[in-house]
């Protein structure tokens, strides 16, 4: 970042200062590095103090991190972008893992920063798309000094040990103390601050229990269930009718909703996004250890510089996914995250809520859902997607009306869109780019096909020509070397050097059951996660365990095994081959005859809604139906 044409930038590593506890200060010029490429190599950007890793150099978030360490022996977890550290509850103690509690306050706070508070910016302006992040050093009434990275890089003038100095105002009437940047085009949000005689522990996460849900029934009038329920002007609709129908429901027939406290909604809210950021945080693990864990993902080793690269370019570019939870007496527990998967997006997003309206329950509490399109319409806005974006199905119902509710989403956000079902339509130009009926180069793509189906496309050779020809990549006329079919697959669209992919790459790794005993190793005895391991352990055979396929979908060839391992049930399908990973057993909550289990979705990494899917069976699977649930008061006590 530049923050003045004043200032002269330093090169790349030059020390600009030192502050409080001898903390270094140092350039992040990348411009000014010469023949080396820090995204391409991260691995030799990265910053330790001893065996502890503070971040990327020299961000400005590696900073942040390496001066609470230096001075207070603490750190901060994984962040996607710097501006989420406002969102951050907790700091880890290095020293003994001991977790303290952070408090964050918006700028105009009656209660003012201190020294050794990190203070953010939002996502705009000069700090656009990541926000940014700098420690405070001192707070006067009119000024606090702060030390940051990644801004101006030029070397601190002598006798000074900070880098800015940003006007501050005490608001006489009410105390409120507001921090105004240099940058006229930012938004300071807010600013943190450890409080380090605060233990906290994992009994203060908020959480969701069986005690916070309930099933009602709702039996529909005649004139209910005669009128159409769904909007038909909407393109989505008219798949989503042909598939099923546009009428409620049957008169007199009672029909079952569910209710979720609004405590046990906070309790999903934090969970999915406290979860996301574990996932994504694991992902960058498994990135660091492939050799310990890669052969467990079950992806060609060649293809894993590739999944680097894409995550440390491409970490911003998912766009939505979906968590499965299993709701217990104790609290919520994760399954999965779906993290490469659309289903029930609509059904999440429109669907529910439309239906409770036309059944005359929404009334009943609250959507848990009614922003979730606004939220998709914000994420396409921040990906700043350049050219048109083309949605990529499959010729089926479903995936049409979930790709079809995206693109509603993403023309909202002003983005040029076309649809393709299937790949009949794709060919190859001349220089090796990618082309629709209409002769539009693909750019950008949206897909609802896995990333497991595009990579069962191709030999483990054919891997090895795309990663030994990236290099002739040509950013100019985006050509690419082509996989050696004459018309183009899955896999030339989803690994072509110049298509933006949406979710990109990376996002095969937390989706696949992998990841969860690598979650559990990271994170023991997390509340919110179920033990997980890659073999079946005397305490799973005694208690009880699921067995899944790493590479599974849709709930195919899971087994559930019940105390003493007696097989409690199972599913078919096309995985019966796989590699297992082990997990604890949690069965989903039971209501009359249904098994039921909330999934929440997570857009641009925040909580955007709950979907119940909900099945006779204990396992949910592909054809699993959907109901509609609503947020109410918790009950007077």
């Amino acid at each position: 970042m530049s923050g003045s044409s004043k200032l002269v930038s330093a090169p790349f590593g030059t020390l600009l200062g030192v502050t409080d506890g001898d903390v270094e200060v140092f350039s992040c010029d990348y411009e000014s590095l010469v023949g080396v490429n820090p995204f391409a190599d991260r691995a030799q950007f990265q910053m330790f103090v001893g065996d502890t890793y503070t971040g990327f150099k020299w961000q400005c978030v590696e900073l942040a991190r390496r001066y609470l360490l230096k001075n207070y022996g603490v750190v901060f977890k994984s962040i996607p972008m710097a501006y989420d550290i406002f969102r951050l509850k907790v700091v880890s103690r290095v020293a003994d893992d001991a977790l303290l509690r952070m408090h964050s306050h918006k700028n105009g706070s009656s209660v003012r920063p201190g020294k050794g508070s990190l203070l953010m910016w939002e996502p705009l302006g000069e700090f656009n798309r990541t926000g940014h992040v700098a420690v405070i050093v001192d707070v006067a009434d009119d000024h606090v000094d702060i030390v940051e990275q990644n801004v101006d890089d030029a070397v601190w003038p002598a006798g000074i040990k900070y880098s800015r100095r940003l006007s501050a105002r005490v608001d006489p009437q009410t105390g409120a103390y507001t921090i105004t940047c240099t940058f006229p085009d930012t938004a300071v949000l807010g600013w943190t601050t450890v409080a380090f005689d605060q233990i906290y522990t994992y009994e203060d996460l908020p959480n969701c229990t069986t005690s916070q849900i309930a099933q009602k029934t709702v039996t529909l009038t005649n004139e209910q269930a005669a009128q159409p329920y769904l909007d038909q002007s909407l393109p989505f609709v008219k798949v989503f009718s042909e598939e099923y129908g546009l009428l409620l429901g049957k008169p007199g027939k009672p029909y079952p909703y569910y209710t979720v406290t609004q405590t046990g909604q906070a309790g999903l809210e934090f969970a999915t996004e406290e979860l996301h950021r574990m996932f994504v945080d694991a992902t960058d693990y498994v990135l660091h250890h492939e050799k310990e864990f890669g052969e467990h993902f079950r992806i060609p080793e060649r293809l894993w510089p590739k999944m680097l690269r894409s995550f440390y370019s491409r970490k911003h570019d998912i766009v939505a996914g979906r968590f499965d939870f299993a709701i217990t007496k104790d609290g919520l527990k994760v399954y999965e995250y779906n993290a490469d998967s659309a289903s029930c997006l609509l059904e999440c997003g429109y669907t529910q809520d439309r239906w409770s309206e036309a059944a005359g329950i929404g009334g009943v509490g609250r959507s848990n859902s009614g922003e979730l399109f606004d939220r998709l319409v914000a994420t396409w806005k921040a990906r700043n997607v350049v050219g048109p974006l083309h949605l990529l199905c499959d010729n089926d119902k479903e995936e049409i009306y979930h790709s079809m509710y995206m693109k509603a989403a993403a023309e909202a956000a002003g983005i040029e869109c076309h649809l393709l079902i299937g790949m009949s339509a794709v060919t190859w130009t001349k220089d090796g780019d990618l082309q629709d009926g209409e002769k539009r180069l693909l750019q950008n793509v949206w897909k609802t096909w896995s990333w497991r189906t595009a990579l069962n496309e191709l030999s483990d050779e054919e891997f090895l020509l795309y990663l030994e020809k990236e290099e002739q990549f040509n950013e100019a006329k985006r050509s690419t070397p082509r996989s050696s079919s004459a018309r183009p697959k899955l896999v030339d669209i989803l690994l072509h050097l110049g298509i933006r992919i949406f979710e990109p790459l990376w996002t095969i790794l937390p989706s696949s059951k992998a990841i969860l005993p690598i979650l559990w190793k990271m994170h023991p005895n997390h509340p919110y996660l179920l033990k997980s391991s890659f073999e079946i352990t005397p305490e799973f055979l005694q208690n009880g365990y699921v067995a899944k396929p790493v590479t599974g979908r849709t709930g195919a060839n899971v087994s559930l095994f019940g105390a003493q391992g007696g097989l409690i049930e199972k599913t078919e399908g096309k995985w019966d081959q796989d590699v297992a990973v082990y997990q604890e057993l949690a069965m989903l909550p039971k209501f009359k005859d249904d098994f039921v289990q909330f999934c929440t979705w997570v857009v641009g990494g925040s909580y955007a809604g709950t979907i119940l899917r909900v099945d006779r069976s204990g396992i949910i699977g592909l054809r699993s139906g959907t109901y509609s649930v609503r947020v109410v008061p918790d009950p007077q006590s």
